[in-house]
């Protein structure tokens, strides 16, 4: 079995701590608000972070967040960059 940066599991939970703490760092409380938030691998053996379901307010929190951004001019590139 294969362990470490080429395992769908490996790069799902580093994906899944990255973006935690994406969200703690503009002020989220990741514990209570994406208490769900978790690493995954989907049905293709794909690395994925299932987000969970999070409340309306939350959802507002975060749209507020990324309309600011792009606001500022941080957007995502085709290719998926910043």
């Amino acid at each position: 079995m294969t362990r470490g940066p080429s395992d769908p599991r490996h790069a799902a939970r580093m994906s899944a701590d990255l973006l935690a703490l994406a969200l703690e760092n503009v002020g989220f409380d990741v514990g209570r608000e994406f208490d769900m938030l978790r690493s995954a691998v989907d049905y293709r053996a794909r690395p994925a972070v299932d987000l969970g379901q999070i409340t309306e307010s939350t959802a507002q929190r975060l749209i507020t967040v990324l309309s600011r951004a792009a606001a500022a001019g941080i957007v995502l590139q085709p290719d998926g960059g910043a």
